[in-house]
């Protein structure tokens, strides 16, 4: 079915697979049985690796590479309850998921629209493999698989290192434009604004200051005085102390790869020095979201100096 000419894996035609296997009749049967019971719309990589792996029970092998291995069986029924922890992945991913069997450890496995298989148990959601039969072998030979978290570097801040050591505001708007440029230098997202959160630091903290300033056309190095201006009057018009507050200068997107965020913060209670903070949903630990998230934390090592 999959067309590919690489080996035959030993734990998959020790379990009855070859090269060309179609269950087609017992798969749809599957699907048709299965697809009632959840949220489940079929699609063509999950209709081609059932057809192709449908009925399997594909047995542990070894002491496994990585990990503890585990046989699994694949039928979309053993996962058919895995509605809200596929929905999940789903969502973080931009990917539809179907239900695709389980594992002998009852952790439930899925293959999304990309052809990847999934797995969810006690522990959370795995990446097993970038294709069915890479997961199905991973399984059977403990292969480590990747699991999807959220990832979160900081980075602290040398206000001598902008030529503003005692004033937060300017520290945060250069730190921010730093932000800005290696973003889109990385691939990440292209900003066009920069957004100020001011909160007071007595009590309860109340949010004192929350307001997007659109960055100037040109080099971001031209954009950083008349930037700090706007922000520095916006501060004092909104009746705020710089020193007595958490200043968060926050580079938003619309559409950033594995929910990246990136953020320059100053003033917090209880950690008082500025740092940078770059953040991402569990989607930012595989494909191209780990790879942008990768390449911002590289460049924000060289570039930021504590």
């Amino acid at each position: 079915m999959t067309g590919d000419t690489a080996p035959a894996p030993a734990p998959l035609t020790a379990a009855g697979w070859r090269p060309g296997r179609d269950a087609r009749e017992a798969a749809l049967l599957a699907v048709l049985t299965t697809a009632p019971l959840g949220p489940w719309e079929l699609f063509p990589a999950a209709e081609s690796a059932l057809r192709e792996f449908h009925g399997l029970r594909i047995a542990a092998t070894g002491p496994g590479r990585d990990v503890a291995p585990t046989g699994c069986v694949v039928d979309p029924a053993q996962a058919r309850h895995a509605a809200r922890p596929f929905r999940r992945i789903s969502e973080e991913l931009d990917v539809r998921l179907f239900p695709f069997g389980r594992t002998d450890a009852d952790g439930l496995l899925g293959v999304d629209e990309l052809g990847r298989l999934f797995c969810v148990d006690h522990g959370g959601a795995w990446l097993i493999g970038d294709t069915v039969r890479d997961g199905l072998t991973a399984l059977a030979e403990g292969h480590a698989p990747v699991r999807l978290t959220g990832r979160r570097r900081e980075w602290p801040l040398d206000g001598h290192a902008y030529g503003e050591a005692t004033d937060p505001v300017r520290i945060g708007t250069r730190a921010a434009l730093v932000a800005v440029y290696v973003l889109h230098a990385h691939g990440a997202f292209t900003a066009r604004e920069v957004r100020l959160r001011a909160t007071t630091l007595r009590g309860v903290g109340v949010l004192a200051l929350d307001r997007a300033f659109p960055l100037h056309p040109g080099p971001l190095q031209d954009s950083a005085a008349p930037l700090a201006a706007a922000m520095v009057a916006a501060v004092e018009a909104a009746g705020v102390r710089p020193l007595g507050a958490e200043l968060t200068f926050s580079v938003p997107a619309e559409a950033a790869p594995g929910q990246l965020e990136c953020a320059v913060i100053v003033g917090t209670a209880g950690t008082p020095a500025p740092r940078l903070v770059l953040a991402a949903g569990p989607g930012s630990a595989i494909g191209r979201p780990a790879e942008v998230f990768a390449a911002c934390a590289a460049a924000f090592d060289r570039q930021i100096r504590p």
